[in-house]
């Protein structure tokens, strides 16, 4: 089978089932299988493929015609400029988390001249603070997460790219973190989709994305309100706490920063304009007044 033969079949499979763009998958699985970009595919249409690579092309287009992101089948995601490996275990992530990072970094450059601590927590795949590990070497990196094999994702991640050169804690949010250990930055993208509006994602995330990382409770602030209330308690003075919220959800944020003492609350944007982060400093904050949390 040559490879527009086999281009051609991924195309209509991947059609036949319902993906937005069939034509680009079908290019992108088959760039993986072969190790070559996709203007070889036109420059050797007639090349004949290997059985061994033909059949891990059907495997991966009859892969993604069931709904398997694309992510997952290849185990990697591009994100800041590095590929990141992912599997099942971790949500895949999104370019829209990317300004928060660069905002972060901004903030770091700009603050911290020789270095800084930073907490990723609920890290998933490592990328949040793995990348801010790579563009600010000077600072030291800790990723929590409660999933064991989530860890395991990010561990390999941060060999790969930052040559193991961070920490990581295994536990419950805060529980994780040692007694005592305090940072300059919190960053976290937690769980935050409400229970009642899980069934309503789509299929490809419903189905194969981890549904912890996913469910932030009835509310969808359940997180939100352990690590406002808890911050305080690990940030440096003046430390800054950086959340990753849903679409609708910064106004409920920002009244539970403001409720638990956080000041010069910021908000950034995703790609799309919509706020996608607030940060806040704790500047003034007293630990006994967290039972205002609300």
């Amino acid at each position: 089978m040559t490879i527009k033969e086999i281009l051609d079949f991924g195309r209509q499979t991947l059609t036949q089932a319902g993906i937005e763009y069939p034509g680009l998958e079908a290019e992108i699985l088959l760039s993986r299988i072969l190790d070559q970009d996709r203007v070889y595919f036109y420059t050797h249409s007639q090349e004949t493929m290997d059985l061994k690579q033909a059949e891990s092309y059907r495997s991966a287009i009859k892969r993604r015609s069931q709904l398997e992101p694309v992510a997952y089948i290849l185990e990697k995601k591009e994100f800041m400029g590095m590929d990141f490996f992912v599997n099942g275990d971790v949500l895949i992530p999104r370019p829209d988390t990317e300004p928060m990072v660069e905002y972060l970094l901004e903030y770091l450059h700009r603050n911290y001249l020789k270095e800084a601590k930073v907490l990723d927590l609920c890290t998933g795949s490592g990328a949040i603070g793995i990348s801010i590990k790579k563009y600010f070497n000077q600072g030291k990196v800790s990723l929590s997460d409660f999933s064991e094999a989530a860890l395991a994702v990010a561990r390999i991640n941060a060999g790969q790219l930052v040559n193991n050169d961070l920490l990581l804690y295994q536990g419950d949010l805060f529980a994780a973190i040692p007694p005592g250990e305090t940072f300059d930055i919190i960053v976290s993208n937690p769980p935050y989709i409400r229970r009642a509006e899980m069934n309503r994602l789509a299929p490809d995330i419903i189905e194969y994305e981890p549904h912890m990382a996913l469910d932030g409770g009835e509310s969808g602030l359940d997180f939100y309100r352990r690590i406002i209330g808890e911050a305080h308690l690990f940030l440096e003075k003046d430390g800054l706490l950086a959340l990753e919220i849903g679409d609708d959800q910064a106004a409920d944020v920002i009244e539970l920063l403001g409720k638990n003492g956080y000041q010069e609350i910021q908000s950034i944007k995703d790609l799309s304009g919509h706020i996608r982060c607030l940060t806040g400093k704790i500047s003034g904050f007293k630990p006994g007044d967290n039972n205002k949390l609300g």
